[in-house]
């Protein structure tokens, strides 16, 4: 009997300190585990207006085609990695549009800003002047995603962010069928933080992405371009 008694209340005792430490060590657990992927909110985050349409005496009217994703990766829904200290690489993928979408959403924003007509055309164009359709307005916008990534590497000691991004633009007369500009604008970030987020990644290749799709506004002289091109029939 008094053995049984003994044997009951260690499973008491047990009991209580799974009660106690139990919590603690699922968290303890799931702390430690390596989630299959990083998912980040990619998105434009504006930091400079394109200047105001003006000149033509009406209003522009601006097509902008899907761009295509050229990037040299196999799966291009990746836009990422997170690399552990061992070596291990995590990928990191968009959260709720794809690279196509973040860069033609954005343009058309930036463009409808700066006082363009947007087309609720959404074409698919092949860069090739030769497949170029009247029925899309004045101006054609399309391009390419040459590059677009972002690494996270963990040293132990500090976290390195990393992001780049390169676009190329075309802009065209739908109307006569001819490319009149043709521009390739790249942008780099980084960052160092003692401690890992999916925020900061988030943050990186947004920066990047932004400052890519706004180099190809800089300066007047698109906007004299897109005006003289408007003018032509």
């Amino acid at each position: 009997m008094r053995g049984k008694e003994i044997c009951e209340g260690r499973k008491k005792d047990m009991g209580v300190l799974l009660k106690i430490f139990g919590p603690a060590l699922c968290l303890f657990m799931l702390a430690g585990c390596t989630p299959a992927l990083y998912s980040v909110d990619m998105k434009y985050v504006p930091s400079r207006v394109m200047p105001r349409a003006e000149g033509t005496g009406e209003i522009i009217t601006v097509t902008v085609a899907a761009f295509e994703d050229r990037r040299k990766i196999d799966d291009k829904t990746v836009i990422g990695w997170v690399i552990k200290s061992d070596g291990e690489r995590i990928p990191v993928l968009p959260k709720f549009v794809k690279p196509t979408v973040a860069v033609t959403s954005p343009l058309k924003d930036f463009l409808a800003r700066a006082g363009y007509r947007i087309s609720p055309e959404n074409p698919v164009w092949d860069l090739k002047e030769g497949s170029i359709r009247k029925e899309w307005g004045s101006i054609l916008i399309g391009g390419s995603i040459d590059e677009l990534e972002v690494i996270c590497r963990d040293s132990l000691t500090v976290e390195k962010y990393s992001a780049k991004a390169k676009i190329t633009a075309l802009f065209a007369n739908a109307q006569t069928g001819k490319v009149f500009y043709k521009v390739t604008t790249q942008s780099g970030v980084s960052l160092e933080h003692v401690l890992f987020s999916e925020e900061r990644i988030e943050q990186q290749i947004n920066a990047a992405l932004s400052d890519a799709i706004e180099k190809i506004f800089e300066g007047k002289e698109i906007g004299a371009k897109i005006r003289e091109a408007a003018g032509k029939k």
